[in-house]
């Protein structure tokens, strides 16, 4: 799920392709961050995937461990089983899914501290448009954390918004990368990122041997199709608002420093 890294704001596929990457990161900043697996642990979860699986796919309700294997679709179905089945007693998904965002916003407020709010508000404002354009079938967790409420103040708001359009273009990339025939654990084996990606990353993600053959090219191609998919909802702003987006975006992710 990556850009190319474009910064050209008058066409929305372009606009889709340069804020993936800044938004991929932005969400991964505050899905590893200590204070999130602290608030894991106080939810009573042992596995640090647990709140993930469980506060990711939570948004849609109370399904099946199945359905919510089909809707995360890059963790191998008998880890999420294992995960969704093991939620900690006492524990609803839709309030998992909660307790996740706010884990996001606490931490949002932290790292965009020094952001003006009034670029935050901007930001959230924005996402909201283009998270509103889009269609619901691009996928069932945008879907779901598109319903989520969010915080009243900019830095948690836009922190939870972001999340939203990284749910957009993570539902996206999985459709894509099965239309390439590429598939879930073919896409993470040919991942570009060397922690993330090849046989660590995909048995991370619970995907046994035999790997499947890296193949780079399918890869680029299912990060084309990713794009496609998603450019119908950034057609929402205009090109000047879609410059802003990357503009705000990016120093959202700059807040985070190089880690």
């Amino acid at each position: 799920m990556a850009g190319n890294g474009s910064i050209d704001g008058t066409d929305p596929a372009a606009v889709a392709d340069a804020v993936a990457i800044p938004v991929l990161e932005y969400g991964r900043g505050w899905m590893a961050a200590p204070t999130t697996a602290a608030r894991a642990r106080d939810l009573g979860f042992d596995n640090p995937f647990g709140i993930w699986v469980n506060g990711r796919a939570g948004a849609m309700g109370d399904v099946t461990a199945d359905v919510a294997a089909a809707a995360i679709g890059f963790m191998a179905p008998d880890l999420v089983r294992t995960l969704w089945n093991g939620r900690p007693e006492g524990l609803t998904p839709a309030g998992t899914a909660m307790a996740y965002a706010e884990a996001a916003a606490d931490w949002g407020r932290e790292t965009l501290a020094d952001v003006p709010s009034a670029d935050l508000e901007r930001l959230a404002q924005l996402c909201h448009r283009v998270a509103e354009a889009a269609q619901p079938s691009v996928g069932a967790l945008f879907a779901g954390w598109r319903t989520l409420a969010r915080p009243e103040d900019p830095a948690g708001r836009a922190t939870v918004v972001l999340n939203v359009l990284r749910e957009l273009r993570g539902g996206a990339h999985l459709s894509a990368v099965q239309a390439v025939g590429l598939g879930p654990h073919g896409a993470i084996m040919a991942a570009p990122d060397p922690v993330r990606g090849g046989p660590a990353g995909a048995e991370r993600f619970g995907w046994p041997e035999p790997h499947p053959a890296v193949d780079h090219e399918r890869r680029a191609e299912a990060e084309r199709l990713t794009t496609v998919i998603c450019a119908p909802a950034f057609a929402s702003l205009g090109e000047a608002e879609g410059r802003e987006l990357i503009e705000l975006v990016t120093a959202a992710r700059a807040a985070l420093g190089d880690g």
